[in-house]
């Protein structure tokens, strides 16, 4: 019975052995995996604060850039309106100093029609000694409309070199905004640019 005993023994021995060696071997093995994941684990969650924190930063920058956006185009709806404001009084001025020459020049041309019709009384004064007082409260008449024409003349000159002055005044206003808008704008100037 001993001889049948030990071989059983030394087999539940290697058994036994063979066991424990396994059994060490794969707590080894899960304790270098435990400590690869706890280093991946580790890894990934500096990753994820640095991405967070990148996020964030991100947030805030897109933040600033509506916010930049949204200025820039309150700044552009304003200068918008600036502009057809100066094209409105622009064309204004315009029609003004139109209508201002085109009376001067029926002033003038009135004028000028008094007087050919004032030298042509003088070259028939001769024979007309019977209405010379008739003639002379004419010319004395036609004397002060040409007063009153010259001071008018005078008048609407001054107001011309005035709205002459006013219009380079704002055409250069004009290029101011357009040389402004191309220098801060990220848009196409408008057409009056």
């Amino acid at each position: 019975m001993s001889f049948i005993g030990r071989p059983i023994n030394l087999a539940l021995v290697a058994v036994v052995a063979l066991l424990l060696t396994g059994t060490v071997g794969a707590t080894m093995m899960y304790q270098s995996s435990a400590s690869d994941l706890e280093t991946q684990n580790d890894q990934l969650r500096e990753r994820n604060k640095n991405l967070r924190a990148e996020l964030e930063s991100a947030r805030t920058e897109l933040k600033v850039l509506r916010e930049r956006v949204n200025d820039l185009n309150q700044s552009l709806q304003q200068t918008q309106g600036d502009v057809g404001h100066v094209a409105a009084e622009l064309e204004s001025t315009e029609k003004l100093l139109n209508h201002t020459q085109a009376e001067l020049e029926r002033t003038e041309t009135s004028l000028e029609e008094k007087r050919e019709q004032l030298e042509s009384v003088r070259d028939n004064l001769d024979e007309a000694r019977s209405k010379i007082e008739e003639l002379e409260k004419k010319n004395k008449t036609l004397e002060e409309q040409v007063a009153e024409l010259k001071t008018e003349n005078k008048e609407l000159s001054e107001e011309v070199d005035d709205l002459r002055d006013d219009r380079d005044d704002l055409q250069r206003d004009l290029r101011e905004v357009c040389d402004d808008w191309s220098e801060e704008a990220n848009s196409p100037p408008p057409p009056e640019c």
